[in-house]
């Protein structure tokens, strides 16, 4: 969450408990990445509370590089890669894996990729418009393809799967993803994640219909 250090270790402490909810709903292994999720995006919440008081507090400013690259790696590198490897573990039946398999392949391409550029770039957070804008100094060819797959890898996969309640997860992402761009373009890593961290909800709800069928359990 971009808007303050306190709204943003706020939304982490609340995220990290939901995470905890959803991932004790999980009653089997394959579902248990997926019901991750949402204490993933709290300890990402949480790193930007500490990149908000490194760039407000002095006392914090050593903390600034370490916050900054741990809030990256989530938003650029683990979300293309987790999301649709959790979809694959969701999934039970084969010709909808093997297409996702597909999509968790071209994630760990595209986190691999996104690893080395941050590793090799200029990056730098500020606070710009009671924001947090993320300055990384990518080759502008790099950001159109990496946002184009980026979109593929994390809403394709659940509207991929055959469980067709994860087609509400891609939409409110999609949906979450499209306001951001269209309303906070400057600051689209920072405000999109808060968005999509309202999927908590959905999550909850897919484990809880998910639950009610009678699939086999993955120990």
């Amino acid at each position: 969450m971009c808007f303050s250090a306190v709204a943003s270790f706020s939304a982490g402490s609340v995220l990290s408990v939901a995470g905890v909810i959803t991932t004790q709903k999980a009653q089997s292994r394959v579902q248990l990445a997926f019901a991750i999720i949402p204490f993933l995006f709290g300890i990402q919440q949480l790193s930007e509370g500490f990149v908000w008081l490194s760039l407000t507090h002095q006392q914090y400013a050593h903390l600034q590089q370490t916050a900054t690259y741990t809030f990256l790696f989530f938003a650029h590198v683990l979300w293309p890669t987790w999301v649709p490897f959790a979809a694959l573990l969701f999934e039970d039946k084969q010709p909808q894996k093997n297409i996702i398999f597909g999509f968790f392949v071209l994630g760990l391409v595209l986190g691999l990729a996104e690893i080395f550029c941050l590793s090799i770039y200029h990056v730098e957070a500020r606070i710009y418009g009671h924001h947090i804008e993320y300055l990384i100094t990518y080759p502008k060819p790099f950001v159109t393809i990496s946002e184009v797959l980026y979109g593929i890898t994390t809403l394709l996969p659940c509207f991929v799967s055959s469980f067709k309640k994860m087609r509400w997860f891609a939409i409110v992402l999609a949906t979450s993803l499209i306001v951001a761009n269209l309303f906070y373009r400057a600051w689209l890593i920072s405000v999109w994640c808060f968005f999509a961290a309202l999927l908590s909800y959905i999550i909850y709800y897919i484990l809880s219909q998910q639950n009610k069928k009678e699939i086999p359990v993955v120990a």
